[in-house]
């Protein structure tokens, strides 16, 4: 992601050196930081970044390990390998490339044991429960307070936040009464909710208080009958609910103000997502309800949230028709450019695409655009379209990006295209017909209900690995109040499963570093299918034609021919197809 500020490599060195000494001075083993914020929130602005300050890495997920002396160790995976060594100091980082099928935290993990490392500190309030639990299997993890790392960098000064408000209810779906009453049916149970998505689906608000996100800064405390909000000094709640109390309180007041709460309510169970719930805050639940009297549910809220309401879904299928217009809007204006000898760069794709979709309305983008021209195409999240990349006529071009509209549900959408109106090379063509056959595989599939997302990741992947090619992430994700949502996935680790209601992407791709690469990506809802009884199917949110200077009609049997033709057909009505 682009970073809003800048670190030179001697500025990342000097903070490195300042945490080794602390390190030094308290006797420690190592610090793992991590790419979060208090919030656990996926994108966080670089300035908000412990992990940005100590390694100058502006990818959106990374982990890092520091020890007392050497380099530090930045484990990426393989969404990243290109970016990072494109971005750090190899003197003073030590960039470890994770293979796909593992995980960051796996193989950092597997340091940890093989380097003897006992004590090493974590960051409380940037570390969920679950990595601790990890962390404790395998060494004696010291937990710091906020102060200890923060104290030792220069951070700029915040601005100041946009007010919170309330989504009409057309865009909302259900009230919030209706989502309180679903997600504590017992008057007698809370939830402490802590993931900025969850708390902004739950209280029908956004805020727009982070880059590329809706969500505002908030906890929630949710009971059968209330919802206390807990939002930091100098946020400005601007909404009264109608039709249930909705407390608004400051957060340094959280835990005088839960005590007072359990003195009202006596809830006899309090629930977390320890996947969402930081040490720190952790902590304070225990002081305040008791060990015994907090538990950990499984997901917390986002398998209510991930099911999305016909209310919702009318919302989000006019955000992605906005969002399409946008889209094709922008690969016009690229072709059109280029083939008139217009000069422009990667970064004046990268603009324009930001103002195709303000024209659209869109309020913010859901994600920094991926802009990536010729070879820099192969670099999975390339995060730094650059304005000396020239486009050139016969260069093919992958852009992804995403907005938010009124309704503050995210969308996501990749196109990979020619230049101009020259056609792609034959091993252009090849590598995009793969992964169009994976993307109409998917998208027209039939499934039985229960069917889990590592099921449906090979049909993706199937046409692909007949050619010897395979992709480093996910084929799938959850798309929702956050671009990358929970409750949903498809990817060979995924053993949830598809439920109607679901919004997710599909997105396979082909990335060859040095010539280029290919990623298409539709998002869908799974629905019941209109005639098989127990069985499910997709309903494809995205219409924008496909590249048809890039298809080897050859390598498309007679089904996919079928099904592109009715894709086709319907991005015609929409003005968005380029056949």
């Amino acid at each position: 992601m682009q970073s809003d500020m800048h670190l030179s490599d001697q500025e990342v060195f000097k903070n490195i050196e300042a945490i080794q000494g602390l390190l030094k001075q308290q006797s420690l083993d190592g610090i793992y930081i991590s790419s979060s914020d208090p919030y656990l929130n996926e994108y966080v602005p670089m300035s908000n970044c412990h992990r940005y300050y100590f390694s100058g890495f502006t990818g959106s997920t990374a982990d890092l390990l520091i020890l007392p002396k050497g380099r530090v160790k930045l484990y990426v995976d393989g969404r990243y390998h290109e970016q990072a060594d494109n971005e750090v100091d190899h003197s003073i980082v030590e960039v470890v490339k994770v293979a796909h099928g593992s995980s960051n935290m796996k193989t950092l993990l597997e340091d940890i044991v093989e380097q003897g490392l006992k004590a090493v500190a974590l960051e409380g309030d940037r570390v969920d429960l679950g990595k601790l639990a990890r962390f404790q299997e395998v060494c004696e993890p010291i937990v710091f307070t906020q102060e200890e790392v923060a104290s030792l960098l220069t951070k700029p000064s915040l601005k100041k936040l946009p007010v919170v408000q309330e989504l009409s209810q057309a865009d909302a779906g259900k009230t919030v009464k209706e989502k309180i009453e679903e997600v504590c049916p017992s008057k007698d149970n809370g939830f402490f909710v802590s993931a900025l998505d969850s708390v902004s689906w739950l209280s029908n608000c956004r805020g727009y208080h982070l880059p590329n996100s809706s969500a505002f800064l908030g906890r929630a405390l949710v009971t059968n009958s209330k919802l206390y909000l807990f939002v930091e000094t100098g946020i400005e709640v601007g909404f009264i609910s109608k039709e249930i109390e909705v407390i608004v309180c400051n957060y340094l007041d959280l835990n005088s103000r839960l005590e007072t709460l359990q003195d009202e309510l006596n809830l006899k169970k309090v629930h977390y997502d320890h996947k969402q719930l930081n040490i720190t805050d952790f902590t304070l639940l225990q002081n305040v309800f008791g060990e015994k009297n907090i538990e950990s549910k499984a997901d917390g809220i986002i398998k209510f949230q991930s099911i999305k309401t016909e209310g919702e879904l009318k919302s989000i299928r006019e955000s992605f028709k906005k969002a399409d217009q946008a889209i094709y809007k922008t690969i016009k204006w690229v072709k059109e450019s280029v083939s008139n000898k217009n000069e422009i760069s990667e970064l004046d794709i990268y603009n324009k695409t930001s103002e195709s979709y303000k024209g659209q309305g869109a309020i913010e983008q859901s994600f920094n655009t991926i802009s990536g021209v010729g070879p820099n195409g192969s670099i999975i999240h390339y995060g730094d379209p650059k304005k000396d990349v020239l486009v050139k006529k016969d260069d093919m071009i992958l852009v992804d990006s995403g907005g938010y509209f009124s309704s503050g549900f995210a969308t996501d959408t990749t196109r990979t295209f020619m230049a101009s109106t020259d056609e792609g090379s034959a091993k252009h063509k090849e590598i995009y017909t793969l992964v169009l056959k994976g993307v109409l595989n998917l998208q027209n599939a039939v499934f039985k209900e229960g069917t889990t997302g590592a099921a449906l990741d090979m049909l993706a992947r199937q046409p692909l690995y007949q050619a010897g090619y395979d992709f480093a992430h996910g084929t799938g994700h959850g798309v929702g109040v956050h671009v990358h949502e929970g409750g949903v996935r498809i990817s060979p680790a995924s053993n949830i499963p598809m439920k109607e209601g679901q919004v997710v992407s599909i997105e396979p791709g082909i990335y060859i570093p040095g010539f280029g690469g290919v990623r298409i990506e539709n998002i869908a809802t799974v629905i019941k299918h209109p005639t098989h009884e127990g069985f499910l199917s997709f309903e494809c949110l995205v219409y924008i034609g496909f590249e048809p200077l890039l298809i080897n009609f050859e390598l498309l049997n007679s089904q996919e021919k079928i099904w592109l033709q009715d894709y086709e057909a319907i991005c015609k009505t929409r003005d968005t197809s380029f056949l």
